[in-house]
């Protein structure tokens, strides 16, 4: 992970965080974007709370430049992407200057990402971290959080005047996240049960639609199959059955059960048995379904894959899947032998990263051709670490608290109990 760690500060830029190209330099002609900012972060607050030299630092930068650099001067919220900062900014603490139309937009998911940072920092020494979250947490709940439904809203126009017609599960998984991080900052339980509605929301959709989660919902929350028919490849919405998002919609459902269970609250009955089924049903339809290994990016509304390319993340989100759900199957009683077919895709897709993914300087190609070969047709370099540190970490931590908060607390190789964990590894 050191090595990852410090692939990762290339991107250190003045504003933020910038996109990494595949030969490791930063690329700051780009615009910065707050996601990248959000997510470098989040992750330098989880090497600071792990002791790894100068990740604080970093951590500080990010939280000052989400703070000042992104922070819109004259309406709520933050800039989604800031033009990249020019020499006479520098010297100050002025706002960045939001770049075109997705500049101006707040969505929920860059939300739930910055939710995270602030949540995970605030954990930290960065002093500034907790007034960003108190100010964060005020944001989500004017305007993104429906209280009514028990989702998130998806995207409202930089003064919040118009919020856009159309609902996404996306912004929702990241919402689950985001939402057990602020609990175990905050200690408010409130978070950990908007989490368990949003994830109520998957439950039910997966049981309605042979165990896969859809992505694409109309204003009124009526699910709309055709929505980006025709582009299975668009990196943020995709048509079809986004295959990493039902790995971590496997993930977040165990994840919840487990801050439930540890908060005194009860999960639903058939949490782990719904997990399982999406899980299992997602592997079956993704992995090595065109005669070359590798998990497929979407997949239509019957499992037929939509296109060849293999991306790093989805396979990040399916192996951190694995692990969740074999955690929380052992907790429940499960043997070594009911075990052993997890076992096994977990054991292939770690060999499949250090085949064709991993470099020894802590580069990991995010994009795949068919062959198996490095290709940038969808998503061009390897723009953060934000996948690949999680899925080192996730063996190595319990479903509940979230990773900051775990890590904090000095739950760092404890994910189950003694006897449990002996029992599935060895």
């Amino acid at each position: 992970m050191q090595t990852v760690l410090e692939y990762g500060q290339h991107a250190y830029i003045h504003g933020g965080f910038g996109y990494i190209r595949s030969d490791g330099s930063v690329d700051d002609t780009k615009p910065v974007e707050l996601d990248l900012t959000a997510r470098s972060t989040y992750i330098y607050a989880i090497a600071s709370l792990l002791g790894i030299p100068g990740s604080l630092r970093r951590c500080e930068h990010g939280i000052q430049s989400i703070s000042n650099a992104f922070k819109d001067p004259d309406y709520d919220g933050w800039f989604s992407l800031i033009e990249p900062i020019q020499e006479h900014q520098k010297l100050t603490n002025a706002p960045g200057i939001p770049a075109g139309t997705e500049g101006n937009r707040k969505s929920s998911r860059t939300m739930s990402y910055l939710l995270e940072a602030a949540a995970a920092a605030s954990l930290t020494h960065v002093s500034s971290a907790k007034e960003l979250l108190k100010q964060a947490i005020t944001v989500e709940e004017k305007y993104f959080w429906n209280e009514e439904v028990g989702r998130v809203n998806e995207t409202f126009n930089r003064d919040f005047s118009e919020m856009e017609n159309y609902h996404g599960m996306s912004s929702n998984l990241h919402a689950v996240s985001a939402f057990l991080s602020v609990a175990d900052a905050t200690q408010d339980k409130m978070w950990i049960e908007r989490a368990a509605r949003i994830v109520s929301f998957a439950m039910e959709q997966a049981r309605n639609n042979n165990w896969r989660v859809p992505e694409h919902f109309d204003g009124d929350w009526n699910l709309d199959r055709n929505y980006n028919v025709g582009t299975p490849a668009d990196p943020r919405r995709p048509y079809g059955i986004n295959v990493g998002h039902n790995f971590g919609w496997s993930r977040r459902i165990v994840q919840v059960a487990a801050a439930l269970q540890k908060n005194g609250l009860e999960p639903p009955q058939d949490y782990l048995q719904v997990a399982r089924e999406i899980f299992d049903r997602t592997a079956a339809d993704s992995w090595c379904k065109d005669g070359h290994s590798g998990i497929s990016f979407t997949v239509d509304y019957h499992g037929k894959a939509l296109m060849r390319q293999r991306f790093t993340w989805v396979l990040t989100e399916a192996l951190q899947a694995v692990v969740s759900l074999a955690f929380a199957l052992r907790e429940q009683g499960a043997t070594a032998e009911e075990l052993e077919p997890y076992f096994e895709l977990y054991y292939r897709w770690w060999d499949y990263l250090e085949g064709y993914v991993i470099h020894a300087d802590g580069y990991w190609v995010g994009e795949l051709n068919a062959n198996n070969l490095p290709d940038d047709t969808v998503w061009p370099g390897a723009p953060d670490i934000y996948h690949s540190v999680s899925v080192l970490l996730t063996p190595r931590l319990p479903n509940a608290p979230s990773a900051a908060a775990a890590i904090a607390q000095g739950n760092l190789d404890h994910p189950l109990s003694a006897e449990h964990h002996k029992a599935l590894w060895e």
